[in-house]
């Protein structure tokens, strides 16, 4: 879709398809734009709630048994660390044949390895967590900035590129014409996907 500008005075532009064999209907640009930012207004509305949702329970949940996790995978790497210092304690006092000690240095070598991979991904699970939830956090005043000043831009390429920050897409799909009296110019859809980092 794009948008059609009119020389004539008193028309106001559209948004068509370019594609002459395609079936969406046009409709008046200013009506789309209200549509889209009224929508953008309910979605923060909606945004907000489930963000202090999120911040309050699923967040602190995830970020704990992560956490968690970490503390328990390290006492077992503590634990570990101990049998391989009594391994080499053992092959110095002859307990342990040279055979043995390898045999036995390899495993637990083997098994401290593992824990310390498992550390280093929850640790970057919760890094993700906080870049998400920094993400979400700084979203909610960027909407509210881009809905304050979109009605104050003069062109619409500035519209157009402060919409951009925010949302990725807008899907449009028309398919009656609203060239009656009683027809309604607004019965068309929009699918808003969010730009959420």
């Amino acid at each position: 879709m794009q948008r059609r500008p009119y020389k004539a005075k008193g028309w106001e532009p559209t948004l068509i398809c370019s594609n002459k064999n395609c079936d969406n209907v046009s409709s008046k640009l200013c009506i789309v734009e209200e549509k889209i930012i009224a929508s953008l207004k309910e979605w923060l509305k909606d945004y907000r709630i489930d963000y202090d949702d999120y911040m309050k329970e699923v967040k602190n949940k995830k970020t704990s048994n992560y956490e968690e996790s970490i503390a328990n995978l390290k006492k077992e790497l503590e634990t570990q660390n101990k049998k391989l210092s009594n391994v080499y304690d053992f092959f110095e006092e002859g307990t342990y044949t040279r055979e043995m000690f390898s045999e036995r240095c390899g495993q637990i070598s083997k098994t401290i390895n593992s824990l310390k991979q498992n550390i280093a991904e929850f640790e970057k699970q919760i890094e993700l967590e906080h870049k998400k939830d920094e993400g979400k956090r700084q979203l909610i005043p960027k909407v509210e900035n881009v809905l304050d000043l979109y009605s104050n831009l003069q062109t619409p390429e500035e519209k157009n590129n402060l919409l951009k920050t925010i949302v990725k897409r807008v899907e449009y799909l028309k398919t009656e014409k609203a060239i009656k009296k009683d027809s309604d110019p607004t019965n068309f859809e929009l699918d808003i996907y969010p730009n959420i980092g």
